[in-house]
């Protein structure tokens, strides 16, 4: 996997934007620090791209892009919570890898998304806030990441992704 957990900055918050072009954004406030362009990522996730930004001295997340969907998975459960959350804002490596995220995809919950990142299962960290969780393995390997949107959020992105509801 190519992203890896270095450790957490504390959590100041975050925005969603969802949009007809970018389906969605989440940036934080770390974005306004940055001394230089951020060092930017984009994976192919099961024919759906998702860019992440870091910030190149650090590795803190700074925005995490879902750049265009591709059949999302969709459910009307709500999005399952991971147990305990560290609160803050993940620092994460990267390391250019082979491994397939065809096993991967994006799926919409009744009341959120869920992106995962390939096919390691085994979860063991969870950093974010109750909204907006990324989630790790046992070697801190990303795997996942959650979103939690309202409803009127939720109906702008099912219709972004040509998903009626």
């Amino acid at each position: 996997m190519p992203f890896t957990i270095q450790g957490v900055q504390p959590h100041e918050g975050h925005v969603v934007e969802i949009d007809e072009y970018v389906p969605m954004a989440i940036q934080w406030p770390g974005y306004a620090r940055l001394q230089q362009a951020p060092h930017s990522v984009v994976l192919d996730v099961a024919a759906s791209l998702v860019e992440i930004k870091t910030d190149h001295d650090s590795g803190e997340v700074v925005e995490l892009i879902l750049v265009h969907v591709v059949r999302p998975e969709d459910s009307e459960l709500p999005l399952g919570v991971p147990g305990t959350i560290e609160s803050g804002v993940p620092l994460m490596s990267y390391t250019e890898s082979s491994q397939d995220s065809s096993a991967g995809g994006v799926r919409l919950y009744a009341d959120g998304l869920r992106v995962r990142f390939g096919q390691e299962s085994a979860t063991a960290r969870a950093v974010g806030d109750p909204a907006v969780v990324f989630v790790f393995s046992e070697q801190g390997h990303l795997v996942e990441f959650d979103v939690r949107l309202d409803f009127d959020r939720m109906a702008r992105l099912r219709a972004v992704c040509g998903l009626l509801g």
